[in-house]
């Protein structure tokens, strides 16, 4: 019987798990650190939005440069390269120096992002690319609510710079866990590359809808800390990640019987349902225990709906071209967490972040629309291609 779990799929999702909570820990630490160095005001935001505008921009060549190149020799490169910037921030606390890091960080962790989950289709028996990428696209959501914890652990307990530090160590452990993958591929034909064709155009669809999904949960990464201090509930932040991680986890191993079994519009439906209104709630919470029962439901859904997406797009795409269509699919989390943030800042100064985090919800609305209408006959479509 083909397995999911190989000793290569366990490495990488090891790996992308230390990446993406690495990445995501340094998201809390860096507005103290710039207060800390006399960084304050709309320059906070500009070193925290640099990095959105070179990722947003690299995707398209990433997802080349992996279809074109060996992917394994390529991701262990961008990852050693992914390691430098946390280096860079503790050593250098210059505004401008901040920024260009950022800007850098953006550009490598296109390539790393998108090539994680490539990798891990390449190492599954193709019956198997759909399920196990499922399972793999786990690493993002817990790499997401896990990371902001650790990150505010790790700044509680020791300095800004000595935080950064760490977030080093972490990364290098993940570059010596990918290293004995040792994934060979066959010499690859080289393509010129062509702007029109860095997109691939089946993900299209996918990356347009969860960049919808994924609105709601930028602000919720970027403004939930300052929404704590406002309400009085900072002493409970820390915990609201530990119970956006623990949604996720019973989520996903109490729904995935159904995800095999191919029931997932009732899945997407439910899940959309559960994150409207609790993103909705936000506009009367008052309380430490509503905030956590918030993290908790949120987790609840996007354990969900982050790794089906996911395993739309990875499951449906010929090998070849995995590293443009991943790419191309990522860019919705690009979008959607920078769209999330932008409106939460704009809403912060006119209605406040209560009545801004329930506004976001109304993008829920729009993306269960568009699969209702569209892409769950989209999905159902190409899948039938590819098993003819």
């Amino acid at each position: 019987m083909e397995k999911i779990w190989n000793k290569k799929f366990v490495l990488l999702f090891i790996t992308n798990l230390l990446m993406m909570a690495t990445f995501y820990a340094s998201v809390p630490i860096l507005p103290i650190y710039c207060q800390e160095n006399g960084i304050t005001g709309s320059k906070i935001g500009i070193v925290l939005t640099a990095m959105s505008v070179t990722t947003v921009l690299f995707r398209p060549f990433a997802g080349y440069i992996l279809d074109n190149f060996n992917r394994y020799h390529v991701y262990m490169l961008f990852l050693a390269l992914f390691c430098l910037p946390f280096l860079g921030f503790a050593a250098f606390p210059v505004f401008g120096v901040l920024v260009v890091l950022r800007l850098y960080m953006g550009v490598v962790y296109s390539v790393c992002g998108s090539a994680t989950t490539t990798l891990a289709g390449d190492v599954l028996p193709p019956s198997m690319v759909g399920k196990g990428v499922n399972r793999f696209a786990l690493t993002i959501s817990l790499g997401m609510a896990a990371g902001p914890f650790i990150g505010i652990q790790v700044q509680n307990h020791l300095s800004s710079q000595a935080s950064f530090l760490v977030l080093f160590a972490l990364t290098v452990i993940a570059l010596i866990c990918v290293s004995f993958c040792r994934i060979e591929y066959p010499k690859v034909e080289r393509k010129k590359f062509v702007l029109a064709d860095a997109f691939y155009k089946p993900a299209l669809p996918f990356m347009f809808n969860m960049m919808f999904i994924m609105i709601p949960f930028g602000a919720v990464i970027a403004y939930s800390s300052i929404f704590a201090q406002e309400k009085g509930l900072s002493s409970v932040i820390p915990y609201f990640y530990v119970f956006l991680v623990a949604g996720m986890l019973i989520s996903k191993f109490s729904t995935q019987k159904m995800i095999d079994a191919g029931k997932h519009k009732i899945l997407v439906v439910i899940s959309l349902v559960i994150v409207f209104f609790t993103m909705a709630s936000y506009s009367f919470m008052n309380h430490g225990a509503h905030l956590l029962l918030a993290g908790f439901l949120l987790g609840l859904g996007y354990g969900v709906l982050q790794p089906l997406f996911q395993s739309f797009v990875t499951g449906t795409t010929p090998a070849p071209k995995r590293g443009t269509a991943n790419a191309t699919y990522l860019l919705s989390y690009d979008i959607g967490i920078g769209i999330g943030s932008f409106l939460m800042g704009m809403f912060q100064e006119s209605i406040g972040l209560a009545n801004g985090f329930a506004l976001t919800a109304a993008a829920y609305v729009i993306g269960g629309i568009i699969y209702a209408v569209y892409v769950d006959r989209y999905y159902a479509k190409l899948l039938q291609q590819k098993n003819n």
